[in-house]
């Protein structure tokens, strides 16, 4: 029985050894830093680039997935950011 385990034995060792123990970072998504966009209009921002964002207008259609690290802008019909959130 022990000649069959052994190749299982060794796979699972050679596969526990290529284990990374570095940890990715992810982006993180906070509203409150971004606070100061409020009340500014939308084309003469420069937006985070290390957020995935979407600027929402009035009437726009947008999914209901959640996505904790990306940025929502809520313009009004002129452009002028109203609202920031996370989501």
């Amino acid at each position: 029985m022990f000649p069959r385990m052994l190749p299982l034995l060794v796979a699972a060792s050679v596969l526990a050894a290529c284990e990374s123990d570095e940890t990715v970072s992810k982006p993180v998504c906070d509203p409150q830093a971004h606070q100061a966009l409020v009340g500014k209009n939308i084309g003469e921002v420069t937006l985070p680039r290390e957020l995935p964002q979407r600027v929402i207008s009035p009437g726009d259609m947008v999914t209901q997935d959640f996505n904790p690290v990306r940025l929502n802008i809520f313009v009004d019909a002129k452009g002028w950011i109203g609202r920031i959130s996370c989501g």
